[in-house]
């Protein structure tokens, strides 16, 4: 699957980067070599191999899906993994290797965003400008960005690693230690601004800037930063770009006026996540299955069940990656429901419930559902229920919801959750390798 859409003759500095692209942890970590990158040609080609990486294998649906969805309420465990296990249960234990892959992988992506923006200022070719540079600098920090986003909602204080890895790496640059959560909060918001005053206008299968905004309100929403995450949101609407799909079900279709960012996969570049979400009887493992809870959460009438959970016999299937055949579904990183939904609960908590019910109701319409009326009193669970069956099997956005609106223990303590449970452990093999590395306080109790 690690193949490079590049140009041709970029050859010897693809296998370059092929040699080096499934290495481990990123403090050890190598980039290919200095002064690869000559020109626009060899600079796209090289911004190209950063999407590749996001294509990882245990990324697409481990990284992205899987374990977050696991650890929530959202989805169970129907497969043979007990790695995949230990995240149902709510026990991942440190030395649990598909945490270990998927810490790596981010680091991966990490380590080669960093090695451009060392790079593409040394570039002096004529046909390189600076609108390139900013542009494709802006791309690189908005994936990085977007890496360390996951990096701090899985793990907490993570190692923040702004340097390439470099083959005589020694010292402080292989062996990192990790920072609070609040810087790395504080990195994810600089990549994200800088990507959002610099990339422009790409297709939705790119960063773009509209990306890197949308992106930004959820970020801000996160933090309970209200006027800023309202204020992002506000922008993308009032951009007038996107616009929901009258029906739910082709969202995931084709290419649509809803997606803001998606990541692309296509026949020579796959991934397995129909293969996993599918029953036996259709072709696929069923490594999980849209839980009891998220089936139970949707509202008679409403389209968006039939569209995301499936029946073969009597076993239920997530249907929202239909490609078993070829793995080209995409990956919905942002869509502009999203974007409704943060504005919508964003004008809540400033009190702007005009506003807020405005958006909300777009999302339930859509759905072909009456609207409901957002008060005080009510919007916290309203919301949390809205974004539940919207963007369920999307990403980490259950888990993360719970999380942060004060309602894991509540909802999730049957299921094993506790209060260490509020971040992972630090992958065991990178604290036995890096001397500087300690294990999450949170994670020894």
């Amino acid at each position: 699957m690690k193949k490079i859409n590049a140009l041709i003759g970029l050859l010897v500095f693809f296998l370059a980067f092929q040699s080096c692209s499934k290495l481990e942890y990123s403090p050890k970590d190598q980039v290919f070599a200095q002064g690869a990158l000559k020109d626009y040609a060899s600079a796209n080609a090289a911004v190209a191999g950063l999407y590749d990486e996001m294509q990882d294998a245990t990324l697409a649906f481990d990284g992205y899906l899987s374990i977050w969805q696991y650890f929530s309420d959202e989805c169970d465990w129907t497969g043979t993994f007990p790695t995949r296990a230990e995240f149902d249960r709510k026990d991942v234990f440190p030395s649990n290797s598909t945490m270990e892959g998927v810490f790596s992988a981010f680091y991966d992506i990490i380590n080669y965003a960093n090695y451009l923006l060392e790079e593409l200022p040394n570039i002096s070719s004529a046909d390189f400008t600076a609108d390139d540079l900013n542009k494709f600098s802006g791309e690189a920090r908005l994936i990085r960005g977007f890496a360390y986003l996951h990096l701090v909602l899985g793990w907490g204080d993570v190692p923040i690693v702004l340097k390439a890895t470099r083959p005589d790496a020694v010292g402080d640059d292989l062996f990192v230690s990790k920072s609070p959560a609040s810087e790395v909060w504080s990195l994810v918001v600089s990549d994200l601004e800088f990507a959002e005053k610099n990339i422009g206008g790409n297709p939705a299968y790119r960063a773009s800037a509209n990306a890197a905004t949308a992106l930004l309100s959820r970020v801000y929403l996160y933090q309970g930063e209200w006027q800023l995450a309202y204020d992002k949101a506000d922008a993308i609407i009032q951009s007038g770009v996107y616009s929901l799909v009258p029906e739910y079900e082709n969202v995931f279709k084709e290419e649509t006026s809803e997606n803001i960012w998606i990541l692309k996969f296509n026949k020579d570049d796959q991934n397995s996540n129909a293969f996993y979400y599918f029953p036996a009887a259709l072709g696929g493992r069923r490594s999980i299955s849209p839980s009891p809870q998220l089936i139970a959460a949707y509202e008679d009438g409403d389209a968006r069940k039939d569209a995301s959970v499936a029946k073969s016999g009597t076993q239920n299937y997530g249907i929202k990656y239909m490609d078993i055949s070829t793995g080209t579904d995409p990956l919905y990183f942002i869509r502009y429901a999203e974007v409704l939904l943060n504005a919508a609960e964003a004008a809540a908590e400033l009190g702007m419930f005009d506003e807020a019910n405005t958006y909300y109701n777009m999302v339930r319409n859509r759905a072909g559902l009456a609207d409901k009326t957002l008060d005080a009193s009510n919007y916290v669970d309203l919301l949390l229920q809205e974004r539940f069956v919207e963007l369920a099997m999307e990403g980490f956005h259950r888990l993360v919801d719970l999380r942060r609106r004060g309602k894991a223990m509540e909802v999730l303590e049957p299921e094993g959750y506790d209060p260490c449970d509020a971040v992972w452990p630090l992958p065991q093999r990178d604290i036995d390798r890096n001397p500087n590395l300690e294990q999450s306080d949170c994670c020894t109790c």
